[in-house]
């Protein structure tokens, strides 16, 4: 409760009305259908302990906000979303992007409101591609040194994910743009990110069923490599910093001796362009039920 007395939140509520396979409705405290973690988060879903950087920086997983929309199946191969949502609250966003913006459905201010939309293609087995955007005011009403700004955010990326036997790859670009973001560096005396860009490109193979015949255990080594670039906007009291621009290199082991538990260690290596470093030993364990 943040020094208060104790509180209960809920990552997601939504209700789902099934209408038929292209056309159903969903209501509530809604995911973001933006990039490949923030519907899928679950810890023996992805690799390694922490999420990708660009999935927390770029676009902030996880997220959700109040809302509603459709969602189905144009094709057997083509799935689609749509939803309108409170818009981000641009008040809290920073130089290094717009996750402290999420409102997170309570209390969240609505003046402004934003559209999502998201599609994947399956063209083949194993094979998914696919997109998503976010366009929005964030300004909520708000004055920023002195005027009223509409603080239009658009958020734009792609995905691809590539199954075949013990092999799994993975690629991701996202960006981030923020209007208005001089006044809103300028209102809170610090650089408000004006654009943030990230990738990155994962492999990882499961090596247990050519040591184990017919197991259903899984161990697989992988490797991350992702970079995150950012654009400042200035306000007339604020001092230029350095480059806030990095890469991260991630290493490590995933195993599941079944399939709802998963032990991890993983190292990562964070490269800042402004010329520090820093390393990470992580180890880890999780479950679903």
């Amino acid at each position: 409760g943040e020094g208060e007395d104790g509180e209960v939140s809920v990552e997601m509520a939504s209700l789902d009305f099934m209408i038929n396979d292209a056309f159903n409705v969903r209501t509530g405290l809604m995911l973001m259908p933006v990039g490949l973690i923030n519907e899928l988060y679950e810890p023996t879903l992805y690799h390694g302990n922490d999420r990708p950087q660009v999935e927390r920086d770029v676009i902030p997983t996880t997220w959700r906000e109040m809302g509603a929309g459709v969602f189905g199946a144009i094709t057997p191969s083509l799935d689609y979303k749509l939803y309108v949502v409170n818009g981000l609250n641009a008040a809290d966003f920073k130089d290094s992007g717009i996750r402290s913006g999420r409102q997170n459905g309570s209390k969240a201010k609505a003046d402004d409101w934003a559209v999502v939309a998201r599609l994947d293609y399956e063209p083949v087995l194993g094979l998914q591609i696919g997109g998503s955007t976010y366009l929005g005011n964030s300004g909520q009403g708000q004055e920023f040194a002195g005027k009223e700004v509409d603080a239009f955010t658009e958020i734009y990326e792609l995905h691809a994910q590539y199954q075949y036997r013990g092999l799994e790859l993975k690629a991701l670009g996202a960006q981030v743009k923020v209007d208005d973001a001089e006044y809103l560096s300028e209102e809170r005396g610090s650089e408000v990110a004006e654009e943030v860009t990230g990738f990155y490109l994962e492999a990882a193979y499961n090596v247990l069923p050519h040591f184990v015949a017919g197991t259903d255990q899984y161990f697989a080594p992988f490797f991350r490599y992702e970079n995150i670039e950012y654009e400042q906007a200035r306000g007339a009291s604020v001092v230029e910093g350095a480059s806030k621009d990095y890469q991260v290199y991630t290493a490590g082991v995933t195993y599941k001796p079944i399939p709802n538990v998963v032990l991890k260690a993983d190292y990562r290596n964070f490269d800042r362009d402004e010329g520090t470093t820093a390393d990470e030993a992580n180890f880890g364990i999780g479950f679903i039920f």
